[in-house]
């Protein structure tokens, strides 16, 4: 009887679990991928030529504008909408204006103030940071108007971009990388014309941050010149230092959680984990507080609180049905990667125009939960150790006749549209042989369709990327560098200390040496980094270790900094009048235990190939 019991629970776990994963089969639900698999594209092009699925432009015309505009929400409120990546609100004051974010770059701070200069002739006062993402052009403002401004935000956010530039690294060490990713996100390295070109991109020129001086908690209230404000600072989207504003004699509230489309709840770029929860939690909160008028960085203003009501409840449900049937999917068993065709949206929800995936993909934002919740294992064991990528490419197109035969069958799926399996098999060509151009340009024809293919602009910018890459027209970048004031904000320790990961474990084998660290004006002390063979174990306090140092340097900030970042080289370094060492060779020795910053700072190189 139990056999029987146990063999008819397992049929209906087996059943059940294959009716879930074919919800595409469904017609009430939604499908993007099919867009990679046979599905038929229309399409359409930007002004500068770029080739894009005509969807995203239909959808997008509903929540963002076709030609930017200012207009006023209540007395003394105004929205500048359309005008750049990042919309803002501008308030009046009893003495001055109160503006809403400042934008990307030092060149849109000038360009807002000339626009906020069409509502009133009174100065700009007061900043308040949404959010890290936008705090770039307050360097504008405070030189137009004095270094007294009041700048208002959430605690967190002056540490946020001292550490990386506002993009959210998860593991600090890691923001060389990220900012790499983020280039890319962003079509950066895409051309300004013709079909793979670039989508409008955020991507800042001079960098005019100006740090927090009134951080503000959730749910604190302020008269700021004059108007009653209530700052909540609780509830994350795509960052960790958000601050939403609430204007209670208007009904207005100014936000970052409202966007024109839905969450981009995982960045491709890669940051810090974005709560799907944190995030509706945010949209409740503004739902709750009634507002008659909503500003949002992204989003086109709305008023009227029932549209409002409708749009806000849509937008939470969307959010929360991700995430809980990704929760669902995880409790039936199944794996990150059936989660990525099995958890599609309702078509009640999709329909709604701020949850469109204009952005991000639905797709990959089950799998990262899952590896939030659960890391990357979706207990399929055979998987747990597997073969080296490159022998599993050679195996695959061993199994499938060789070279030529993979080369037909791609040539057969590309015909069919099939895009996002003949990606995959051109991706095994390329593993197997990286210098064959033919396998390269069919893999660039393949991801080359499904970035014209997707609705959304990121993953577009990120398949026109690798397509250009195969082409030998661009080089993707590993890490890139910024300026040694990405170093000079932070206290020496903290670089100092993220310098150990560049180790080469092959060049430091065996090795047992200790460099004693002072940086000229600082009150850190003598620090040191001890090389054990593959492992460089930070020291903060020299003095409290029980191991004398082999060789020291002393060197300014200006010099640490330049050499971090790869402005200079390990050369440059040792001679120059600001550092001093206890012996050249020796100290220089030591540093070429470590990756080298190449010289177009989008590359380390090991230690061991300068060998």
């Amino acid at each position: 009887m139990k056999k029987f019991i146990l063999s008819v629970v397992a049929t209906s776990l087996l059943t059940a679990t294959t009716a879930f994963s074919h919800n595409h089969s469904d017609d009430r639900f939604t499908y993007p991928q099919g867009v990679y698999n046979g599905e038929v594209v229309k399409h359409t092009t930007f002004d500068n030529g770029g080739i894009v699925n005509a969807s995203t432009i239909e959808k997008l015309a509903l929540t963002q504008p076709e030609e930017p505009y200012i207009t006023k929400i209540d007395d003394g409120i105004w929205a500048v909408i359309g005008y750049h990546w990042g919309y803002k609100a501008v308030i009046e004051g009893e003495k001055g204006l109160i503006i809403y974010d400042t934008g990307d770059d030092v060149e849109e701070g000038l360009e807002v103030i000339e626009l906020v200069k069409t509502i009133s002739d009174k100065p700009i006062t007061t900043v308040i940071y949404s959010h890290a993402h936008y705090a770039f052009g307050t360097q504008a403002i405070v030189d137009a108007y004095g270094d007294d401004i009041t700048i208002i935000g959430h605690a967190d956010l002056n540490a946020n971009i001292l550490e990386s530039g506002g993009l959210g690294a998860a593991i600090p060490e890691l923001s060389p990388a990220l900012l790499a990713r983020t280039v890319e996100q962003f079509s950066f390295l895409l051309p300004e014309e013709g079909p793979d070109a670039r989508a409008t991109t955020p991507i800042g020129k001079t960098k005019g941050f100006v740090p927090i001086n009134t951080p503000v908690t959730h749910g604190q209230a302020m008269t700021v010149d004059g108007i009653d404000m209530v700052f909540y600072t609780d509830f994350d989207s795509d960052t960790n230092d958000q601050t939403i504003v609430h204007l209670p004699e208007s009904g207005t509230v100014l936000n970052n959680h409202l966007w024109p489309t839905f969450p981009n709840v995982y960045t491709l770029r890669g940051s810090v984990y974005r709560d799907p929860t944190d995030w509706a939690g945010g949209i409740k909160l503004i739902r709750d507080l009634k507002p008659k008028h909503l500003i949002n960085t992204h989003s086109v203003n709305i008023s009227g609180e029932a549209l409002i009501n409708t749009t806000l409840n849509g937008y939470y449900d969307a959010i929360m049905y991700l995430y809980d049937q990704t929760l669902r999917g995880i409790l039936h068993g199944q794996t990150p990667e059936e989660l990525r065709y099995s958890v599609q949206m309702p078509k009640d929800l999709a329909d709604l125009p701020n949850n469109q995936m204009g952005y991000g993909e639905l797709s990959y934002y089950p799998s990262y939960i899952y590896n939030y919740a659960l890391g990357w294992f979706g207990r399929d064991t055979e998987v747990l150790n597997r073969i080296a990528p490159d022998d599993q490419a050679k195996k695959i197109v061993e199994g499938f006749g060789g070279v030529d035969a993979v080369k037909a069958e791609l040539k057969k799926t590309l015909a069919s549209k099939q895009y996002a399996w003949s990606g995959e098999l051109a991706g095994y060509l390329v593993k197997v042989d990286p210098t064959d151009q033919e396998s390269r340009q069919l893999l660039a024809d393949a991801v080359r369709q499904m970035g014209y293919n997707t609705e959304a602009s990121i993953p577009r910018s990120f398949y026109l990327s690798k397509a250009l890459e195969m082409e030998n027209k661009l080089h993707i970048p590993t890490v890139m560098f910024s300026g040694p004031e990405s170093v000079t904000g932070f206290p020496a320790a903290t670089t100092i200390e993220q310098y150990r990961v560049r180790l080469d474990p092959k060049v430091s084998y065996g090795k047992n040496q200790l460099l004693a660290i002072e940086i000229e004006g600082e009150d850190s002390g003598v620090m040191g980094l001890h090389v054990r063979s593959g492992v460089s174990e930070f020291v903060q306090d020299l003095s409290q270790y029980p191991q004398k140092s082999d060789v020291t340097i002393k060197m300014s900030m200006d010099a640490w900094a330049a050499y971090f970042v790869g402005d200079i080289t390990l050369d440059a370094l040792v001679t120059r009048e600001d550092v001093k060492v206890s012996d050249k060779a020796a100290v220089t020795s030591f540093f070429s235990m470590f990756d080298q910053v190449h010289p177009s700072k989008a590359a380390l190189i090991p230690a061991s190939a300068l060998q």
